[in-house]
């Protein structure tokens, strides 16, 4: 008996998951069709209840009247009777008179011949009345649920207005808002907190790129004077012997510092967008930056290599210089010895690609290294010149404010693969 049961329940849990997987609109237009339907089921009942009740009512008081007895010839209800056609003989001739039987009226002094027409009569009258109203229940239901699809794709819309600024917000487009219209209703009120919920987080991030951009500025200050407080005695050869490697770690700690300010700076001014834009050459830029660090890649015995084609794409020359110069450090420095460095550029579909590849250990998830802070693993981290974990992450807010995208992949012999992809000129 349990297997019949758990087929059912199984066709029903299949049921309330498809009901369950469709859209919002399309659930509200079934449920008005359902309630329409019901009601209208409902209402057909109760009207064939009311008129069956009714006729049965009037066809009792009929046959009760017929069957009183009168005086009255002419009161006498006389119902025609059916013609019966006369017996044939053999052949299908007529029989021997050659007429039609002759045809009995059914006088309604007895109750039984009216009450079997009345029955009939009830009978067609309700059968008649059930087909016509479902036909026209069935009619006016298809045009409930347009009614009702049209009716949920009103009120949806202002919320879809919603899931898409949801959707496309982040956080160089905050001081967009919705400003829904219409009626002062659910919808409204969601649309509001949601502008509300932007103006708050536009402040957020305004206050916190303007501490990062203050605090960086502020504290630049201090480590140049500790760093000419560290240079002048090393340069005016001051300094004792014994405390000459303690002075040297000083500097690295400051110069390491001064880098972290540097980028944090940067960071923060590309966070705020971009504030004039002009047409760069990416290749030009490409070649500049790779004759700049040829010296280092030279030192690290990494070759470091260039195959730009001319490409023009519209941003900020100081800013994209920064973004390729971020990529081709961070490829030198975490290389293997003899390894290499491959910086193309390219424009296909009337977009511009900068592809920086290098050679160098293995890398596990290569999309973290966009986290601010994020120095990769143990091998990179064991290099002798530790960054400070902010060139890719810098690198990817750089591609966002000029509406490029960033991506990093892991090569399967080792090293990184970072492609910046801009959007059409």
């Amino acid at each position: 008996m349990a297997a019949p049961h758990s087929a059912v329940s199984g066709v029903t849990r299949r049921w309330l998951d498809r009901f369950a997987s469709l859209t919002l609109r399309t659930k509200l237009a079934l449920v008005y069709t359902g309630v329409f339907a019901v009601g209208g089921a409902l209402l057909l009942s109760a009207n064939y209840a009311m008129v069956s009740a009714s006729l049965e009512m009037r066809g009792v008081e009929l046959s009760t009247t017929a069957a009183l007895p009168t005086s009255d010839p002419a009161e006498t209800l006389v119902i025609p009777a059916p013609t019966v056609p006369a017996p044939t003989g053999e052949g299908g001739e007529p029989g021997e008179t050659g007429e039609a039987a002759p045809t009995t009226d059914w006088v309604a002094t007895g109750a039984e011949p009216l009450a079997v027409l009345v029955d009939d009569y009830q009978v067609g009258v309700l059968s008649d009345l059930l087909l016509n109203s479902v036909l026209i229940l069935l009619g006016v239901t298809l045009l409930a649920a347009l009614a009702g699809w049209v009716i949920a794709g009103g009120p949806l819309r202002r919320l879809h207005r919603v899931t898409d600024a949801a959707r496309t917000l982040s956080e160089h487009d905050l001081h967009s808002r919705l400003d829904l219209r219409g009626p002062d209703d659910e919808f409204r009120e969601l649309g509001d907190t949601f502008d509300g919920m932007l103006s708050r987080l536009e402040r957020a991030f305004d206050s916190q790129r303007r501490f990062v951009s203050n605090a960086s500025h502020e504290l630049r200050t201090p480590l140049s004077v500790q760093r000419a407080a560290l240079e002048v005695p090393l340069a005016q050869d001051r300094v004792p012997d014994d405390l000459r490697p303690t002075f040297r770690r000083a500097l690295d700690s400051v110069a390491r510092s001064e880098a972290l300010i540097s980028g944090l700076l940067l960071l923060a001014r590309s966070d705020r967008g971009l504030a004039r834009t002009e047409e760069v050459d990416l290749a030009e830029v490409a070649h500049g930056v790779v004759a700049q660090h040829a010296g280092a890649a030279e030192e690290e015995r990494v070759d470091l290599r260039v195959d730009a084609e001319s490409a023009a794409v519209d941003g900020d020359p100081v800013l994209l210089e920064h973004l390729v110069r971020n990529l081709v450090e961070n490829a030198v420095r975490y290389n293997a010895t003899d390894g290499w460095v491959e910086v193309r550029v390219r424009t296909a579909a009337g977009r511009t690609v900068l592809r920086v590849t290098n050679s160098g250990a293995e890398v596990g998830d290569a999309e973290e290294l966009f986290e601010p802070f994020h120095r990769g693993d143990a091998a990179r981290l064991h290099r002798g010149r530790p960054g400070s974990g902010l060139g890719l992450s810098i690198v990817r807010s750089i591609s966002t404010a000029h509406g490029a995208k960033a991506t990093a992949r892991a090569r399967p012999e080792g090293g990184l693969v970072v492609t910046v992809g801009f959007p059409e000129l």
